[in-house]
């Protein structure tokens, strides 16, 4: 079947076209096809609007269009379930609604193409070509998507639940809302994306980049983080309970009212991080990076953090009460009012700290270095207050 007849057939209302042999056809503009292979089958006088294909609703199941040149072709609401479209030329194809279920899209290039509501659930994406295409609430359940470039694409409510994005360029993607629970996310491309609301429980975002993306409100429940880079994202409000943060870089991150109860933190860097008001209490964080941090009113009563580095950083009404710093590096930091109340500061390095009015009551300062600090007003571990 050639594409003249193909549209003749579509025309006089045929629509079931179920495992044709479409291999190479040409169903778009000709000054849009580039290849220097030659199409097994041709379209003519495809320039004049009139004859752009529409094959609204056909049923090409099981279709070969390996190499197709279907750029710009209406295929809304089309049945194209386990249609082979391997190389396939779909740039700004429309496929609003298609059913591409099980559908073999390797190499394909949809740069652009118009995918929402689509059904790609088990669809095979490896290398596709997604720049810029909406795939707005499209269902991407346990697609095959590794190495895909999905940089500028709209996954808004898109179900990628399961789906594997291992590699995948998700760069400026809009995934607000986006279902990528259990979704296989290892070395992902996520910077400047948005998230927003996204379900990302149980996701495994090992080492993925997520550099200035927008995570506020994700729930981040379980998922695997450990190398991850986070610098510069945002985090208010988002939920990573149990999450596995360790050696994650969340330099420069803002993290208000996150919650992090079960959290492997081990190797976190959080230095620069807005960590206001946070509850880390009870915490093991020994080693971990607040270096310059905002830290004004948290919470780390009875936390371990010995040998942590919370140079510079702004731990005003801070509660470390009970805590243990033991080697910690607290120098030119700022401990105004801060509750330090029995906390274990042996050999901690407090060198320049500003600790005015602070609550020093219960204390160990064994072997721990003030040179510079300044306690005015400070309730030293004895119970007395040092002058002004």
């Amino acid at each position: 079947m050639d594409a003249n007849e193909l549209l003749n057939r579509y025309a006089a209302g045929e629509r079931d076209f179920r495992l044709a042999n479409l291999r190479g056809i040409v169903l778009s503009p000709i000054d849009l096809y580039r290849s220097n292979d030659a199409p097994t089958l041709r379209l003519d006088n495809l320039n004049q609007h009139q004859h752009r294909p529409y094959l609204i609703g056909a049923n090409l199941s099981g279709a070969n269009l390996t190499k197709a040149h279907l750029s710009r072709a209406n295929l809304s609401k089309a049945d194209l379930s386990g249609a082979n479209l391997t190389g396939a030329n779909l740039i700004a194809t429309s496929l609003s609604g298609a059913n591409l279920s099980g559908a073999n899209l390797t190499g394909a290039n949809l740069s652009g193409a118009h995918l929402n509501w689509a059904n790609l659930t088990g669809a095979i994406l490896p290398n596709a070509n997604l720049t810029g295409a909406d795939m707005s609430a499209a269902k991407l359940t346990k697609a095959i998507l590794g190495e895909a470039n999905l940089s500028k694409a709209y996954l808004i409510k898109a179900n990628l639940n399961g789906a594997n994005l291992k590699d995948a360029d998700l760069s400026l993607a809009s995934l607000k809302e986006a279902d990528l629970s259990e979704a296989q996310l290892t070395g992902a491309e996520l910077s400047k994306a948005n998230l927003a609301g996204a379900n990302l429980t149980r996701a495994n975002l090992t080492k993925a980049n997520l550099l200035k993306a927008n995570l506020r409100q994700t729930n981040l429940t379980q998922a695997y983080l450990n190398g991850a880079c986070l610098s510069e994202a945002d985090l208010t409000e988002a939920c990573l309970d149990r999450a596995n943060l360790c050696k994650a870089d969340l330099s420069k991150t803002y993290l208000r009212k996150i919650t992090l109860n079960g959290c492997h933190l081990s190797g976190i860097n959080l230095s620069r991080a807005d960590l206001g008001g946070v509850d880390l209490s009870r915490k093991l964080l020994t080693g971990i990076n607040m270096a310059e941090a905002l830290l004004n009113e948290a919470n780390f009563s009875g936390a371990y953090l010995m040998q942590a580095n919370f140079s510079g950083a702004n731990l005003s009404k801070a509660n470390l009460s009970g805590a243990y710093l033991i080697d910690a590096d607290l120098s030119n930091c700022c401990l105004h009012e801060i509750d330090l109340s029995k906390a274990n500061l042996s050999k901690a390095n407090l060198r320049k700290a500003d600790l005015t009015a602070a609550n020093l009551r219960g204390a160990i300062l064994t072997e721990a270095d003030l040179r510079g600090a300044k306690l005015m007003g400070a309730i030293l571990p004895n119970g007395k207050i040092y002058p002004r």
